[in-house]
This record gives structure tokens, sequence and C-alpha cells, in this order.
């Protein structure tokens, strides 16, 4: 989900900019429509919360579950749970009406979460595939190691850290120092550098 754009001149817009979004003001869409909208993603975000609550509840109560292995859909279950419960709320009024509502603090913070918890889930997701790769090719090796990074924590903590820093420096810095080398700096990072990474 990208949530700035780069025009020709070389100015980004979004959300923080006090701009709205490329759609006109006049909704292309019906009132009823518009509320059929807000309650589907209104229902998303509470299928994601709930979904990622149960796993992380069952994390909590059963012992049985507390395998290496599973730490990482723990720490996935967390980057989504609040995926749903603080950055797809606060978007959709965004998304439904192209303005932003909650002020430039929150917009700033909003976008650096919706960044860094998508980025975590996303590298969670990788470091989960890993794992089974090496259970799966290196499956008595596996079962052996020892040492720190065997340790399932040290791998969830570099997860949230690379995760936080590839985009959220870039977010809080936007308006300082040189405010077009920013902006270029940081269009290449929100925009340019994901794209290759598909």
């Amino acid at each position: 989900m990208h949530n700035s754009t780069a025009e020709a001149d070389g100015n980004i817009t979004g959300p923080c900019n006090g701009t709205s979004s490329p759609q006109p003001e006049t909704s292309e869409f019906s009132m009823g429509v518009l509320v059929l909208l807000a309650l589907l993603m209104v229902l998303l975000a509470l299928v994601t919360v709930l979904g990622n609550v149960l796993v992380i509840l069952a994390f909590i109560m059963d012992r049985n579950l507390r395998h290496r292995s599973n730490y990482f859909f723990l720490n996935l279950a967390i980057s989504d749970f609040a995926v749903g419960a603080f950055c797809i709320p606060l978007y959709i009024p965004y998304a439904l009406t192209g303005t932003w509502y909650f002020g430039r603090g929150l917009c700033k913070l909003w976008l650096a979460m919706d960044y860094l918890m998508c980025t975590a889930s996303v590298f969670n997701i990788v470091l989960i595939s890993y794992d089974r790769f090496l259970s799966v090719t290196k499956a008595v090796s596996y079962r052996v190691q020892r040492g720190i990074m065997s340790n399932p924590v040290v791998k969830m903590v570099a997860i949230w850290v690379f995760a936080f820093l590839l985009y959220c420096p870039a977010i809080f810095l936007w308006e300082h120092g040189k405010q077009h080398l920013m902006q270029r700096i940081t269009w290449f990072l929100l925009d340019v550098l994901p794209g290759l990474w598909v």
C-alpha cells in the first residue's frame, strides 16, 4: 500500500502533506456504496484483530506451542494485529473521503506504523519460510542448533529493528535538513526500493 505519490514536478503528495488523494472531492461512489465499503473495511479490521488475538492467546495458553518455529508465528500475529488494530482503522476515513482528518502528528505516526508493521509482517513470512526450509533440508542439525543465532527472540527483535530502519527514519526526518533532497531520498525508499524487491 503506497501512501504517497511523486508528481511530475518532484513534489510528493499524500495524507501527511495536507493534500487529498488523487480522488476528486466529490466521491465517484454513491452513499450506499460508501457505506458498504466502510462496513467491509471495518469487517476486515475486525477479522484481522480477532484472528490474530486467537493466535496470540493460543501461544500464551498452550505451552506445547512454544517451539522455536512457533515464536515466528507469534511475531507475525503481533505485527498483523497492530495492522488491524491501528493502521486499517485510521486509513478507512482517508480511503473513503480522500482527506486526512487526524492531524499531521498522527499522520506521521500512522505512516511509520503502517510501513513498520507491514514490513515486519513480510520479514516474518520470509523468516518462517527460511526456518521451515532449514527444518526440512537440514533436519538433524536444525534440531541440535545452539547459540545466540538459534534463539528465536534474537531473530524476532532483528526483524523489528530492520523493519524500523528501512522506513521510519525517512518518515520522521522528512521535513528536516534539505527539503528537496529528503523528499527524493524518502520517495526512493518508500516507492522505488520496495518495488525492486518484487
